[in-house]
């Protein structure tokens, strides 16, 4: 209703459609980065000892890191490692492996060969003591799935935007978009809680089952956005239906003295400004393994602006803080990590209507009847929501025994919502949510353990667990509630020459006790549930040539119905609906497959993966066919209900390098969403889409650094009567390096 740019459609059958993305597809080899740095790392790390008298042998498990991106890769059991998404320019490599001396070297990308980036360690002479060898890694890479990623100057290119339109750059990932402010990411067509968000490792916690409900996330305290595609239940549980985004800070300091950063970004559309500040230090020696960091965020923006005029009331403001300490010594370590995002949303007020007519005419007309001029302020209607978390985390480890983790968290969730006439009094908001979650998270993670046919077997074990209770105020859309919830995993890989396996299960028990108000008697009573599932997930990685990777994966997830899934009944103030929940709900089940193929060659790169993701009980809003009248006025009406889904796809990517310094890239995203209850499409699916560019960079020019010029035109599928739709843009941008 509210100034909507995200599309969304109800699909049809596309046969046109279908026969030009496939053409496109043809046309475009379908292979690519997820970023919009092109050139890669690729070598190999072998071993000899120090009088040169053994051969060459390859190094599986040896490590290199990239000192001025701090990304870094493990050698697979060929000893090849491979870093996607490196920009040009000169770069420090750094290579480890017990036993063998480190090793490091400089190299410019792009590399004049293919064995640059390779490095030959030498044993060394003497009887090593116990070392243990941190890395910093994304806890996705310990799984075996469909992933994609965003960091380095890839990310840095997406600041100041929100989380989920910082994850339309990667390839199968889209956003559900109900303002200027408001984006929910969604991938393979799935969004809100069939979607696990890992904040700084904690799962975040908040009311996300609205379409109007924007993660509560600080995007500038990643330095890494890494999405999970596909079902991921066995490690982060019940939700994981559609994948899992994980938000992940960069590691913290170890050398003494101070540092910092400060970004500073700013949009012409809204005149947007946002300034984002971090000062981060170590002790070094005198509190060895001692580091702190601070953080913090201001945005402001005004009425955003169609190509005739403003919209009334699309202002937004946010002020986010944060801190972190960590202790890392010797065999174990403790965290203690504190934010606060606090944000207020203008709602557009011409989708706030007050009568059956009003609604048709809002629908009928081409423009608001209000067209102001441009303003910073933020009034009736808006929301008003603050997320605290507080997060307390410890481990220890033993060479024999692994690492033992315990992270407890604490969040609160506040969501005010504020109509655009009062009727909770002047200063009250009209809906008003407090969600208290408490969740505890037991990870042991085995020391690796090799065979006599040089396998080696790694894996993990787990406890999850979370408490939740809802207060409401004013208003009923959702009943105060209490959820319980627990869940024992285990996951085990198996790596032996080219082959990587892995398997895993998950046992998960869910409680959800409602209470409500008897109007007549005024006594409070409730309905109570509970649920148990079990899912499992097979994968597995081959490696058909250095540069050519196979990997397919299978596996089942669950989803229990939420409060509002199954009680909502009342008006929605944000999303101007009214939406009434179904207590007969079921359980979601999804049985996932996944296929894709990777290619990284000097000059040509990428990968291709289709998907299928059948899911029993699917859960959504579907659309009544008369609004429903209230006192407050006229309102669409939406009804939860339960259908049999399937959701499959391709996603394709493709760099190819013309020249050293231009680059072509394209990314591909083909979705079909189906209903096979009622034989028709599914509503509230994002359209297809490709996105591609010509790129032309500079890896020196002057004084400048990693300056650059990218010509980018986006292709998207419409409704009738053309079954696609281009549209182009340019997009020049600089940057200078630090």
């Amino acid at each position: 209703m509210q100034g909507q740019s995200g599309q969304v459609i109800k699909r049809k059958r596309l046969s046109r459609q279908a026969g030009l993305w496939i053409a496109l597809l043809f046309a475009w080899p379908a292979w690519g980065q997820t970023s919009m740095c092109t050139d890669s790392l690729t070598g190999f790390i072998r071993g000899q000892d120090s009088r040169q008298q053994t051969d060459k042998l390859p190094l599986p498990g040896a490590t290199v890191f990239v000192r001025e991106i701090g990304k870094g890769a493990v050698a697979d059991a060929n000893g090849r490692f491979s870093l996607t998404g490196i920009c040009p320019g000169k770069y420090t490599l750094e290579y480890q492996f017990i036993g063998y001396k480190p090793f490091v070297r400089s190299v410019r990308v792009p590399l004049p060969d293919s064995a640059a980036a390779s490095a030959l360690l030498t044993a060394e002479n003497v009887t090593l003591n116990e070392v243990t060898v941190t890395e910093h890694r994304s806890e996705a890479q310990q799984l075996l799935q469909t992933q994609a990623s965003l960091s380095g100057a890839a990310l840095d290119q997406t600041r100041g935007q929100s989380l989920g339109e910082s994850l339309k750059a990667l390839t199968g990932l889209y956003s559900i978009q109900t303002g200027p402010s408001i984006s929910k990411p969604v991938i393979h067509g799935l969004y809100s809680n069939r979607i696990v968000i890992l904040n700084n490792g904690i799962r975040q916690e908040d009311q996300q089952w609205g379409t109007e409900h924007a993660p509560q996330v600080d995007q500038f305290l990643a330095s890494r956005l890494t999405v999970i595609k596909g079902a991921a239940s066995i490690r982060y549980g019940s939700d994981a239906i559609g994948g899992v985004i994980l938000v992940e800070p960069k590691a913290m300091p170890t050398q003494p003295g101070l540092g910092g950063e400060l970004n500073v970004v700013g949009a012409t559309n809204g005149r947007m400004g946002v300034a984002s500040g971090m000062l981060e230090g170590a002790f070094g020696k005198l509190i060895p393994g001692l580091s702190w960091r601070l953080q913090g965020t201001v945005k402001r923006s005004g009425y955003v602006r169609t190509p005739a005029y403003f919209l009334e009331n699309t202002s937004y403001h946010e002020n986010n803080v944060s801190s972190d300490v960590h202790y890392d010594h010797g065999p174990w370590g403790a965290e203690v990590f504190y934010s606060r995002f606090d944000t207020q949303i203008g709602l557009f007020t011409g989708a706030q209507v007050g009568s059956l007519a009003d609604l048709y005419a809002a629908i009928n007309r081409s423009e608001p009847l209000v067209k102001p001029g441009f303003s910073y302020a933020l009034d009736r209607p808006y929301q008003d929501v603050q997320h605290d978390l507080l997060k307390v985390r410890a481990y220890v480890s033993t060479r024999k025994g692994g690492t033992l983790t315990a992270t407890f968290a604490r969040q609160q969730n506040l969501r005010r919502e504020y109509d655009y006439i009062s009727f909770s009094g002047a200063v009250n908001p009209e809906l008003s949510l407090k969600l208290v979650t408490h969740t505890l998270d037991l990870v042991w993670e085995h020391s690796s353990i090799k065979n006599k046919r040089a396998g080696v077997w790694s894996g993990s074990a787990g406890f999850n667990g979370i408490t939740q209770g809802n207060v409401r105020q004013y208003l009923f859309l959702i009943p105060n509630f209490r959820n319980y919830g627990a869940g024992l995993f285990a996951i085990e890989r198996y790596a032996v020459n080219r082959w990587t396996l892995e398997a895993g299960l998950r046992y998960d028990y869910r409680w959800l006790r409602a209470y409500f108000l008897n109007e007549t008697t005024k006594q409070t009573y409730f309905t109570t549930h509970d649920w148990t599932n079990a899912n499992g997930s097979l994968g597995a990685t081959y490696q058909l040539r250095p540069d050519l990777t196979l990997t397919a994966n299978l596996s089942t997830a669950w989803r229990a119905p939420n409060v509002a899934d199954l009680y909502s009944n009342g008006l929605h103030q944000s999303a101007v609906a009214y939406e009434i929940g179904n207590p007969n709900l079921q359980p979601e089940q999804a049985y996932n497959a996944n296929l894709v193929l990777a290619y990284s060659g000097s000059r040509l790169s990428g990968e291709i993966g289709v998907y299928n993701n059948l899911i029993h009980n699917y859960i959504y809003l579907k659309p009544d066919s008369v609004p429903i009248i209230r006192q407050r006025g006229a309102f669409p009406a939406y009804s939860y209900t339960q259908v049999q889904a399937r959701f499959q796809g391709i996603d394709a990517t493709l760099t190819y390098k013309l020249t050293e310094k231009l680059s072509l890239t394209t990314k591909n995203s083909l979705l079909f969403a189906y209903n096979q209850t009622d034989h028709d499409y599914l509503v509230f699916v994002p359209p297809n889409r490709s996105d591609n560019s010509l790129r032309y960079d500079w890896a020196r020019w002057g004084r400048l650094a990693n300056l650059y010029v990218s010509l980018k035109r986006f292709v998207r599928s419409e409704t009738k009567p053309n079954p696609c739709r281009s549209e182009s843009a340019a997009e020049w941008r600089g940057h200078i390096h630090r």
